[in-house]
C-alpha cells in the first residue's frame, strides 16, 4: 500500500478537478451527486492513509509536493475564473426532484424552479464538494510530499 499511495493520492485529486472542470463547462450535463460524496470521501481516506504512511516512514519526494502545488493552483484558478465568469450564483436550498417537477428544498419548503435551474444548482452543488475533496487530496498529497528525509 505504500507505494500505491502516492499514485492515488495524485490520481484522485486529478480526477476531482477534471470533474470540476467538467461542472464548470455551462453546455455539459450535472454529474450525479454521488461522484462528489466519492471525492470527498476518497479525499478524506487519502488523508489519513498519507498520515498513517508519514509517520512510518522517513524520506522525502518532492516532485509530489510539485504536483500538489499545481493541483492547488489550478483549483483556485478555476474557482476564480468560475466565480467571476459564472452566471449562476449558490443555490438557495437542495435541489431536488418531486413528482417530475424541479424544486429546490430550503429548509423543507419546495420552490418550483425550471430545469435549466435545476442543473445549473445541482452542477454548483456538487462541484462545491468536489473542490473540497480535490483539497483534502491535494493537502494529502502536499504530506506524503514533505515526509521527513
Amino acid at each position: 500500500m505504500g507505494e500505491l499511495l502516492p499514485v492515488a493520492a495524485t490520481v484522485i485529486p486529478c480526477l476531482s478537478l477534471l470533474a470540476v472542470g467538467w461542472l464548470a463547462v455551462p453546455g455539459l450535463p450535472p454529474l450525479p451527486a454521488g461522484v462528489a460524496f466519492l471525492g470527498v470521501f476518497a479525499g478524506i481516506g487519502l488523508l489519513i492513509a498519507s498520515d498513517l504512511t508519514r509517520r512510518r516512514k522517513a524520506g522525502g519526494r518532492r516532485p509530489l509536493l510539485v504536483v500538489a502545488g499545481v493541483l492547488a493552483v489550478a483549483l483556485i484558478a478555476l474557482a476564480i475564473v468560475v466565480t467571476a465568469t459564472g452566471p449562476h450564483p449558490w443555490p438557495a436550498g437542495q435541489p431536488t426532484v418531486v413528482d417530475g417537477g424541479y424544486f429546490l428544498n430550503v429548509h423543507g419548503a419546495l420552490v418550483p424552479i425550471s430545469e435549466s435551474e435545476y442543473r445549473a444548482d445541482l452542477k454548483a452543488e456538487v462541484a462545491a464538494f468536489l473542490c473540497f475533496g480535490t483539497l483534502l487530496g491535494v493537502a494529502a498529497l502536499a504530506r506524503l510530499g514533505a515526509a521527513e528525509r
